[in-house]
């Protein structure tokens, strides 16, 4: 799967579940730069960047939009940061939470439309993306088992 600003740009625009015209409009992007920004045609320039950080909808996406960095999870919209431990957890609590992370990963590159019939997925990327997620609370688990 491609990662190029161009591609973020779709899914995000996707994701939000809207046209390209009503997300140019949303945005106040005109429709026919919003088209050649998606199609990979044009670069945005910095005035069209900083709409995506002002935009309640797209605010949570913004720098993920821009560098493919810092995906943010899917139900708190919030940056999983890898170097952030996860507390000590219970052998029940760890594993409801591994499947509460893997749920909500799996259920946003779903609605980024990441696995449709229509096209191959890419299961390498995805699963790098949910291992990312999952870091924190492996690294935590690990952490408790090693010091057991």
């Amino acid at each position: 799967m491609s990662n190029t600003f161009a591609t973020r740009l779709k899914q995000l625009r996707i994701s939000v579940d809207e046209s390209q015209v009503n997300f140019a409009e949303m945005l106040e992007i005109p429709v026919p730069s919003y088209r050649k920004y998606e199609k990979g045609e044009r670069e945005p320039t910095l005035s069209v960047i900083s709409k995506f950080f002002e935009n309640p909808s797209t605010k949570a996406f913004a720098q993920w939009l821009i560098t493919g960095e810092n995906h943010p999870n899917a139900t708190t919209n919030n940056p999983i940061s890898a170097h952030v431990s996860a507390p000590t957890l219970s052998e029940d609590e760890f594993e409801q939470q591994f499947v509460k992370t893997a749920k909500e990963t799996l259920l946003f590159m779903c609605h980024l439309g990441w696995f449709k019939s229509t096209k191959a997925a890419d299961f390498e990327t995805s699963g790098q993306l949910l291992l990312r997620d999952l870091k924190p609370l492996l690294v935590g688990s690990f952490r408790k088992n090693k010091s057991a």
